[in-house]
């Protein structure tokens, strides 16, 4: 910023206006300083928020990325390990740190089925924390790193999302439901309904499985309902509608459990997130689908 130094013949009161300030008393040329100074800050705006060289010429980084779009946990590990490589040439690179949370995230979400619903209970074991442990505490920072870099970026968002429920769900899901943490889980759960097209309305996921799986004072199954509702109405995959199935089996709607099972062992995933625990997801609704049906049977034999 040389046109700003101190031997420069500019007054004072002209740097002031551009910073906000003002007086009547301005020279002529204060207009074209202000229009050099906002080319300037154009510019260095650009600067700021581009990765650097380093990072868009790392090869490691176009390898992670085929990999990420095949999946798989031995290929997305294989990412992590160099995104992390990647990451350690530019340390300052945001979208690089967003790419590794990425895929720590998609190695959580293979190895521990994505923290889904069951029907019984819930999936932190102590295995799983360990994971959500070690891989989400190395996720969540990067991944808040970009979020706040990137306001509107709904992929930032997303990533740091999932981070975020990582990270916390290490802790126990109970516990987590009724610390501070349910709150910042609430306020990005509702963030990302914002984009109801991203991921198949993961936002409504997210906030209802919250609300399906935490105790009382914050969980609230008759509003997972209805969100989980609104998620399978919106995009019909496997996921949501196996989703809606473990509700309505919790509440004891058992031949609208049967009717959403039946229809999550029709559906097709909907995105790359969701093909990471389809498997799992696939298995489970036969599950509910055979405890449903027993249990609608066991229900008319006791009303007849």
């Amino acid at each position: 910023m040389g046109w700003l130094s101190r031997n420069d013949p500019m007054p004072m009161r002209p740097v002031c206006r551009l910073r906000g300030g003002g007086s009547s008393d301005v020279p002529a040329n204060t207009a074209a300083l202000s229009d050099q100074f906002k080319s300037w800050w154009a510019k260095k705006s650009e600067t700021l928020k581009a990765p650097s060289v380093t990072a868009r010429k790392d090869p490691n980084r176009e390898k992670a990325a085929a990999l990420m779009r095949q999946r798989g946990l031995d290929k997305c590990e294989k990412a992590v390990n160099l995104l992390r490589e990647a990451l350690k040439k530019a340390p300052d690179d945001v979208e690089t740190g967003m790419e590794l949370a990425d895929a720590l995230n998609a190695v959580m979400r293979i190895k521990t089925n994505a923290n889904a619903l069951i029907i019984d209970g819930s999936l932190d074991t102590p295995a799983n924390k360990r994971v959500w442990k070690v891989l989400g505490d190395e996720a969540l920072p990067l991944a808040k790193q970009a979020y706040e870099a990137r306001p509107g970026d709904v992929k930032a968002l997303a990533v740091y999302a999932d981070a975020f429920m990582f990270s916390c769900s290490a802790k126990g899901i109970v516990k987590q439901a009724l610390s501070g943490t349910a709150k910042e889980y609430k306020r990005v759960a509702n963030e990302l309904r914002k984009y109801p097209k991203w991921d198949g309305g993961v936002g409504l996921i997210f906030l209802g499985g919250l609300y399906n799986v935490a105790p009382w004072p914050v969980g609230n199954k008759p509003l997972a309902k209805k969100l989980l509702g609104e998620a399978a109405s919106l995009a019909p995959t496997r996921r949501n509608l196996y989703y809606v199935g473990v509700n309505a089996f919790q509440l004891g709607e058992y031949q609208r459990a049967v009717n959403f099972f039946e229809r999550a062992l029709r559906a097709q995933c909907g995105s790359a997130t969701e093909m990471d625990f389809g498997d799992f997801l696939l298995r489970e609704a036969r599950t509910g689908l055979t405890r449903a049906t027993k249990a609608m049977e066991e229900q008319s034999s006791n009303s007849s």
